[in-house]
């Protein structure tokens, strides 16, 4: 089964996100994980094309995120689907002016490259939120959001921040919240968030090797299959994406289509209903369920790998969760986020 696709209508946005959509300055969007600045980033694109009233490229970060979008964008408008891109393949291969550019995922774009879209339009809108940086190193994130501020070229763009969450569930909010309490996911945001009953299972125990997690893995795609119900296995690492999804395209049932992503996948042709991918290329999306293999190592992970994982990257991970979130552990509770937000199996 492919990806469910699931564009909100335009009548249901809230009236900020559509404050965003029709505001006929460039924008400076803000907001955290699934406050919908992505919809209001491609509603803004779609909208332009679809009226005439402004030849607009979309630009994103991830090759997952380009095809989220397209496939999107597709449903409402031809046009505007074969205008999305991404921002560095666009720069050094199809690079020419538009009436406005509209970047979403800004947070992970250095100055230096971002600044070059000035060459190609005068109406540079972005969407942006630091948390979720996870590219840039402190100092150039540092650098390219004081720029946003000191350069007068963005004096123009009209700042709109998007409070509610319509993503996560609460039940994983505080979750996120126990185990990020610098990450600041405000108490109204998560009273506000649905409520479902379901807190994010911790299974522990499994044993050492991908494959022994491989029959929990499978066992929790079989009870959410569905045509509606997308499903996403992340890891850390780009090498753990080819381990795990041998392990589980070979004992899944061969009618449920599984995809992978990683950077060096340059054959990638979609998401699948069930997909396996890395926590950066998952940036953008999300799912009905996440399944993170391998959770015991969180704390190894930052502290040894740092240039490859950080703190932000497993933010974006649990908050691609929509409403059930699996933590799979080869050894005993790792200790990680506040006990009375999990279940522990």
């Amino acid at each position: 089964m492919p990806y469910y696709f699931n564009l909100p209508l335009i009548t249901e946005l809230t009236i900020d996100q559509q404050r965003a959509v029709d505001e006929t300055s460039p924008l400076a969007l803000a907001g955290g994980p699934g406050t919908g600045k992505s919809v209001v980033c491609l509603w803004r694109h779609i909208r332009n094309h679809s009226t005439g009233l402004s030849n607009s490229l979309l630009l994103t970060y991830t090759k997952t995120l380009e095809h989220y979008l397209r496939a999107s964008a597709r449903s409402q408008d031809e046009d505007a689907a074969e205008n999305i891109d991404r921002v560095f393949w666009w720069l050094t291969h199809n690079a020419t002016n538009y009436d406005e550019i509209i970047i979403d995922e800004g947070q992970d774009i250095e100055k230096a490259k971002f600044q070059r879209f000035f060459n190609y339009t005068s109406k540079l809108s972005y969407g942006a939120d630091e948390r979720q940086s996870m590219y840039l190193s402190n100092e150039s994130l540092t650098e390219l959001i004081n720029w946003f501020s000191i350069d007068n070229r963005f004096n123009v763009n009209e700042e709109i921040t998007l409070n509610r969450n319509f993503r996560n569930s609460r039940e994983i909010l505080e979750f996120t919240r126990s185990v990020f309490p610098n990450f600041l996911i405000p108490q109204n945001t998560i009273i506000g968030a649905r409520q479902t009953g379901l807190k994010p299972i911790m299974k522990v125990n499994l044993g050492w090797g991908a494959d022994n997690q491989i029959d929990d893995i499978i066992s929790i795609i079989d009870d959410f299959n569905s045509d509606t119900h997308n499903i996403a296995i992340l890891v850390p690492f780009a090498a753990q994406v080819e381990t795990f999804y041998s392990l589980i395209k070979e004992n899944l049932d061969t009618d449920i289509e599984i995809s992978k992503y990683q950077n060096e996948n340059e054959d990638f042709e979609g998401l699948s209903g069930v997909h396996v991918t890395t926590f950066k290329s998952s940036k953008g999306t999300e799912f009905d369920t996440v399944i993170i293999p391998e959770f015991d190592s969180y704390s190894w992970n930052i502290a040894n790998r740092p240039n490859v994982v950080t703190e932000n990257d497993y933010y974006v991970a649990f908050t691609r969760a929509k409403t059930n979130l699996f933590l799979l552990c080869r050894n005993g509770f790792p200790n990680i986020g506040n006990r009375q937000t999990i279940t522990i199996e």
